[in-house]
């Protein structure tokens, strides 16, 4: 299945590293695709799902609930997917293809990988996800570092593969996203650092300048 928020025309917007309930309706309010939740508890925008079960119902429909994980238990990811707390599952850590293929068959998926040069690229080729997050590699972090990769990179893995949908995600910023955009060609773009007052506290003005940006723009698909 794919993600809804990379069905929308022109280039999706998914913030990431919501963690209350004001900043979910926010975001969807200045037009986000997407919402992401981590789940992670190393994370600086950690939230429990427990937390997210509360007002998960409050969100819109239109806007896709996605949960991020790492390296996650498959019985706490299946719980969640099929009580419907949110939409898509998206991978950030070490996930092997066999366990990746648990959900993807059943369910909305993305996987993200850290690209660091040429390589890096290779290696994501070997890995049969649809939806693939490129993200900048940073050590010890697992998405949120506020670092970007070189877009070159990412624009070569588009070309190469037109069968597979990419999310771009790494240091975006509301000055630099359309940039960025008609860099590397994605289908979707992903901010959680980019726009934030503090880590897990979104900056209102930031988001609505970050997903006006990328909604401006005219890519082709």
């Amino acid at each position: 299945m794919k993600p809804e928020f990379v069905q929308t025309q022109g280039v999706a917007v998914k913030i990431c590293g919501i963690t209350t309930v004001a900043d979910a309706l926010m975001a969807c309010a200045a037009g986000a695709d997407a919402l992401g939740f981590n789940f992670w508890p190393g994370s600086k925008r950690f939230i429990k799902p427990s937390e997210l079960t509360l007002w998960a119902g409050d969100i819109p429909d239109s806007t896709e609930r996605v949960g991020v994980f790492v390296n996650a238990d498959i019985e706490q990811v299946l719980s969640l997917l099929e009580t419907g707390i949110i939409n898509a599952a998206q991978f950030h850590g070490n996930e092997s293809a066999e366990y990746y293929g648990r959900f993807s068959s059943d369910f909305s998926c993305i996987k993200a990988f850290t690209v660091k040069n040429e390589n890096c690229l290779q290696e994501i080729r070997k890995f049969a996800a649809t939806t693939v997050l490129l993200d900048a590699y940073c050590p010890g972090e697992y998405g949120g570092s506020g670092t970007s990769f070189e877009w070159s990179l990412g624009r070569r893995f588009v070309k190469d593969n037109p069968d597979r949908r990419v999310v771009l995600a790494g240091g975006l910023r509301p000055d630099n996203v359309a940039l960025a955009v008609r860099e590397v060609l994605p289908e979707a773009v992903d901010v959680a650092s980019g726009v934030e007052a503090a880590p897990g506290i979104k900056d209102g003005a930031m988001v609505k300048d970050f997903v006006q940006a990328v909604h401006e723009i005219d890519i082709p698909h």
